[in-house]
């Protein structure tokens, strides 16, 4: 009897790269801190709305925690223990967010996905591209069977890109996570499947 090998990850060939109409994404590269660090700072109030979901944004923001990150991510990205894209525009190379797949599991392939986006950049529907892209690059590259998302109630702008995405609302969680404070925070959770 000849048994299947396992799957290894790490032996997955996938593009590093992804190009959208507006957008270009990829994973980070080591010396990419200073230039996500200019957008987590100019974006920081907003992270910080939701304290549950962004719990890296209540912590301080020097250059070295974002290029920790970066790197970090890119050796996660090579062992395929995680997949955070810095978000690009094409005609500028400004950086305008990150949206990746994250808490994943190989062998039900169920992927979660997550997103934010620059200050300045908001409400031009740039996350909203990127998260279709991520969402494809799921399903064609890793055979993802399901991409879910989990998104603060009060975060409406987060949700609603699940929504125009057409992910379907799962359903609503009530005193779900916690804030540092003690608040309770209710989740909506959205998911895609294949």
């Amino acid at each position: 009897m000849t048994t299947k090998p396992a799957f290894n990850p790490v032996l997955l060939d996938i593009p590093d790269d992804i190009e959208t109409e507006r957008l270009l994404l990829r994973a980070p590269q080591p010396g990419d801190g200073a230039i996500l660090n200019a957008s987590v700072i100019e974006t920081l109030d907003d992270l910080r709305q939701y304290p549950a979901s962004m719990i890296w944004a209540m912590e301080d923001q020097p250059v070295e925690k974002t290029e920790e990150f970066c790197r970090r991510g890119a050796a996660n990205w090579i062992i395929r223990a995680d997949f955070p894209m810095l978000l690009f525009r094409r005609d500028t190379g400004e950086h305008v967010g990150n949206c990746g797949l994250h808490r994943f599991n190989w062998n039900t392939r169920v992927f979660e996905i997550g997103w934010w986006c620059r200050k300045r950049h908001q409400r031009c529907g740039l996350i909203t591209e990127a998260a279709a892209a991520v969402t494809g690059f799921a399903f064609e590259y890793l055979g993802a069977r399901r991409v879910w998302c989990g998104s603060d109630e009060e975060n409406k702008r987060s949700w609603r890109v699940a929504e125009r995405l057409g992910f379907e609302h799962e359903g609503t969680l009530k005193s779900e996570r916690c804030d540092p404070d003690g608040t309770r925070r209710t989740m909506r959770v959205y998911a895609t499947t294949r």
